[in-house]
């Protein structure tokens, strides 16, 4: 049970170790004129490496996860935690375009799906 609640604790924090490096990516991307606050000013280039990250971020924590626990539910664990800030930011951030919201339900939808297919949890 430790190994459950520790391994599914470490990939949380991967994920979000993951997510916030394509974040600092992505605010790379943006010029210096746009506002933080003007998201919909934010160049696609951005907000695709952003989308790219929760994608990354779930199957990076999902596998780290999986690998320690030995238990598939972990993976989707860490999934079902990204798909919930997505959905989150994606209805309370002004200007947050409608491929983003979608991306932010499918990325980790599809991670959790690769992380169950490609681990083998003994």
């Amino acid at each position: 049970m430790v190994r459950k609640i520790l391994g599914t604790f470490t990939g949380i924090v991967a994920a979000m170790l993951v997510v916030a490096a394509m974040d600092y990516v992505s605010r790379m991307l943006v010029p210096e004129a746009v506002s933080a606050a003007d998201f919909a000013a934010v160049p696609t280039s951005a907000k695709v490496v952003m989308a790219l990250g929760w994608f990354l971020g779930a199957l990076i924590g999902g596998l780290i996860a999986v690998r320690i626990t030995r238990w598939a539910a972990s993976g989707w664990i860490i999934a079902g935690l990204i798909l919930a800030a997505c959905l989150y930011n994606g209805f309370t951030i002004p200007g947050v375009p409608l491929w983003m919201q979608i991306a932010g339900v499918i990325a980790p939808l599809l991670a959790g799906f690769i992380v169950r297919v490609v681990s083998k949890p003994a």
